[in-house]
């Protein structure tokens, strides 16, 4: 009887751990295979770093949004230079019609989960759509941006996933 308690209590706290756990980790620990506004693009960026997917989660209960970059399972830590940073320049329209333009520039840090590797960003946005997206690779000399890599342009990325 007491052996049931102990085994009881145990599966509680398993199941409390797991649903504590924010919904950010949850999609990253499954390579993104349940989100829902997945884009494959399979792009190689710059040298030795190569994006397969790219999503938005979005988890209402802490109120972010993450931009996710799923990559390449070659790519490497040494791929990312410290002086190479991720441009990311959106469209966006509003409720009212009225359009914006914004750079979500940001070294990039490569994480990885379990056996996916990502760059993650954090993005305040409240728009469930983004009208355009380019994202690049640059280096910042004397305060001016000098692209390396090429482009990649994407329409309609969806910030919602629920």
């Amino acid at each position: 009887m007491e052996n049931m308690k102990v085994n009881m209590s145990f599966l509680f706290l398993l199941l409390i751990s797991v649903a504590c756990k924010p919904k950010t980790d949850l999609y990253l620990e499954r390579g993104l295979d349940i989100l829902s506004n997945t884009k494959e693009v399979n792009f190689n960026i710059f040298k030795g770093i190569t994006i397969n997917e790219i999503g938005v989660i979005r988890d209402q209960k802490e109120g972010i949004k993450t931009l996710v970059f799923k990559l390449d399972e070659d790519t490497s830590k040494e791929a990312f230079n410290n002086d190479n940073i991720f441009g990311i320049r959106v469209w966006i329209i509003d409720d009212n019609k009225n359009k914006r333009i914004e750079n979500w520039d940001f070294n990039p840090k490569l994480t990885q989960v379990k056996k996916y590797k990502y760059i993650t960003k954090e993005i305040k946005i409240k728009e469930d759509q983004i009208k355009k997206m380019k994202i690049y690779m640059f280096n910042e000399i004397d305060g001016e941006k000098h692209k390396i890599g090429d482009s990649l342009m994407l329409n309609k990325v969806n910030t919602y996933n629920d």
